[in-house]
């Protein structure tokens, strides 16, 4: 009999919740392939429900492979049933460096054969991302991998998708006010090496070219470098700042306003000797803005990159760089939401943290402490 498809306890429409739990019973091998399945009226008098909905849920099944319709014979499970659950990664752009690294290891985690991965890139437009979410429903795909906006501005979308019934994985970014499965470096983790480093290396007059993110993701970030600082009697809010805007991407020129605030802050604060970047590009900019300002690196001025591009490696100088491991936690993503998938509904939320990593080069150089 197929009876507990649909649960008191559960505030999903009924139309997720018969296809999530049918689901799982042939993932399960509680269904086998072949086996036949009760007809939509027998279905819908023991799950208490109409025969619209439970029309609207078999047919989704269908176009996932899940079910074979055969006519006048009845619904049967399909015999390569769930060999190609559709998976969307959903990116703000894919023609980066470490977008391509996630892309590799989410194909390595969801492995060969057991998925079809649909890659959905915004053109460096967060607006145009979110909206990416909203497309997406369960009889498009089974799940979905995802590295939001850095604001919170836009987690509504995120919010409408779990509201449509798909399950996602959070990657790299997570929002304020969210509750989800993620998986992430340990941004308090990078704040820690970051200015732990420079402290390390006598510098205490440090400067800091930021962006305006607001997710959890990057105030993890500031509380690590504010534990740094703390420790040599210094804090993250006094440090000389200047503040770009996340949003604008630039994508001809991703530098260009880490070079601006770069010259913006060495104007200012002429006295700094190192200056963080809060990500790659930030970074690459930093570098150039400093070309411009006169000062040599490291000898003038010590710069230290949070993120880090293949580029750092034959820079002028090579940039000392935070490390994370992009395609490590694309494949631990693409593992998490197979994992959730298979057990639909039963795994409670989790949120996984990867090391990141110091990588020296010669953009930072050790000074004397000052007296």
């Amino acid at each position: 009999m197929m009876n507990k498809l649909i649960l008191k306890s559960d505030t999903r429409p009924f139309v997720l919740q018969i296809q999530e739990r049918l689901r799982a019973r042939i993932r399960s091998g509680d269904l086998k392939p072949g086996d036949r399945i009760p007809s939509m009226r027998q279905l819908a008098a023991q799950s208490g429900t109409s025969l619209g909905i439970v029309k609207q849920a078999l047919t989704t099944l269908g176009t996932e492979g899940f079910l074979r319709s055969h006519p006048g014979r009845g619904v049967y499970v399909a015999e390569s049933q769930g060999t190609q659950r559709g998976v969307a990664l959903v990116l703000p752009a894919l023609d980066t460096e470490q977008t391509l690294k996630i892309v590799k290891g989410v194909k390595a985690g969801l492995g060969t054969g057991s998925a079809r991965l649909l890659v959905m890139a915004a053109d460096f437009d967060f607006q145009q991302e979110s909206d990416l979410f909203l497309s997406l429903n369960a009889s498009f795909v089974a799940g979905a991998i995802i590295v939001p906006p850095p604001v919170n501005r836009y987690v509504e979308p995120l919010r409408a998708l779990r509201r449509a019934g798909v399950p996602f994985v959070l990657l790299d970014i997570v929002p304020e006010s969210l509750e989800a499965d993620s998986v992430q470096s340990d941004r308090v983790q990078i704040g820690r090496l970051a200015f732990g480093h420079l402290l390390e290396r006598g510098h205490r007059r440090i400067g800091v070219v930021d962006h305006s993110g607001d997710s959890l993701t990057h105030r993890e970030l500031r509380e690590g470098a504010d534990e740094a600082l703390r420790g040599a009697g210094l804090r993250f809010a006094d440090m000389p700042r200047v503040i770009t805007d996340v949003t604008d991407l630039q994508r001809r020129k991703p530098w260009s306003n880490g070079e601006k605030a770069t010259l913006e802050l060495l104007g200012q604060h002429p006295e700094v000797t190192a200056i963080v970047g809060m990500n790659d590009n930030l970074s690459l900019g930093v570098l150039r803005g400093a070309r411009k300002a006169g000062r040599s690196v490291p000898r003038d001025l010590s710069v230290l990159a949070i993120g880090d591009l293949n580029s750092f490696e034959v820079s002028d100088p090579p940039l000392t760089a935070i490390s994370q491991p992009h395609e490590a936690m694309g494949c631990a993503a693409a593992k998490r939401l197979v994992a959730m998938l298979d057990a639909p509904g039963l795994l409670p939320v989790e949120r996984r943290q990867l090391e990141p990593r110091l990588v020296e080069r010669a953009s930072v150089l050790t000074i004397p402490l000052e007296t």
